[in-house]
């Protein structure tokens, strides 16, 4: 495996409205896999398109575009687009017609942008209603109406020719704390993961869903050693032999203070990635995000990068971009 496709196991963010010359000169070298929009990104319609442009035409594999547009609080654009309710809303009132409908507006207007990976929907089951993390952004407590919903959800997207991301794996919908600031935990039997959690998840598998992100959060009883992003208990045997998923693994972001005030980043996202993440996600701070590029650069020389694990990734990479982004 040579050194040009090392970069598409990375998905990076950038800080302000215009992505830095670092930046741009960071995509160019390492080819990345995908750069991810915040709000701190967006400006006009016409700025975005144009931005999403250069960054495409520094790299030699077409990148993957990512925002998170869920509708309700979670929307990084919310000037001159559609915007639509929480899925909550969607599924208190049983409308399976406006999530078609939402899902397939925004979807549209996505892909006229350049963006071509929809970071959604959130497929988690709300069973603790403290859980501000989640709260509407979940169909609601139902495993068996959340799996349907997440279905149309996905399928809409997928209609307008835009990537799909059923996210958190294995579940986050009964956790109090929030991963962006501390490491949750849960000790919940894998019997009910599999009986409340997993559902929607294995409805979102059935139907093909591009991606799956994975979550900082401590699953006792699934892993009792690491959280959910660095298992490979979770992550290879959970996920991919038990549940059958063939698509992406994308990692949540590896800069949340769940990992990096608990392991350092470099090794995390090494772990993360060896664990069966096929997709490290780093949302900010160009000195971080080079460093830990380097520290993968420098295991492949040392022959430390496990290869098999290495080409798998790449492959469903390469494998969907081809399919999907031509």
């Amino acid at each position: 495996m040579d050194k040009l496709k090392l970069g598409q196991i990375f998905c990076l963010g950038y800080q302000g409205l215009e992505p830095s010359v670092e930046f741009v000169n960071l995509v160019q070298k390492y080819n990345l896999g995908g750069v991810i929009l915040f709000s701190r990104n967006i400006d006009t319609k016409e700025k975005i398109k144009e931005k999403i442009e250069l960054l495409q035409g520094r790299s030699e594999i077409p990148l993957f575009v990512m925002i998170d547009q869920e509708g309700g609080r979670i929307n990084r654009i919310t000037e001159n687009f559609p915007l639509f309710p929480a899925n909550k809303f969607y599924g208190d009132n049983k409308d399976k017609n406006g999530v078609r409908i939402a899902y397939r507006q925004t979807a549209k207007e996505l892909k006229r942008l350049g963006i071509n990976v929809n970071l959604a929907p959130v497929v988690d089951v709300l069973t603790n209603l403290s859980n501000s993390v989640i709260g509407d952004r979940s169909f609601g407590s139902d495993p068996k109406l959340v799996a349907e919903f997440s279905k149309i959800a996905i399928q809409s997207i997928r209609e307008e020719g835009v990537l799909t991301c059923a996210k958190h794996f294995p579940g986050i919908g009964d956790i109090s704390e929030d991963p962006h600031k501390t490491l949750s935990y849960n000790s919940n039997l894998k019997e009910r993961f599999e009986k409340i959690d997993f559902p929607p998840f294995k409805e979102a598998i059935s139907c093909e869903v591009d991606f799956i992100m994975s979550t900082h959060l401590f699953a006792t009883e699934l892993d009792p050693i690491f959280p959910v992003s660095l298992s490979k208990k979770i992550c290879s045997q959970i996920l991919r032999e038990e549940l059958k998923f063939k698509g992406i693994l994308l990692s949540d972001d590896m800069q949340m203070k769940a990992i990096k005030e608990n392991y350092p980043l470099e090794e995390a996202c090494f772990l993360s990635f060896e664990a069966g993440n096929d997709m490290i996600l780093l949302a900010e701070n160009l000195e971080e995000q080079t460093k830990v590029i380097e520290h993968f650069e420098k295991k492949l020389k040392d022959k430390e990068l496990n290869l098999p694990r290495y080409s798998e990734a790449i492959n469903r990479i390469l494998a969907l971009k081809e399919k999907r982004l031509k």
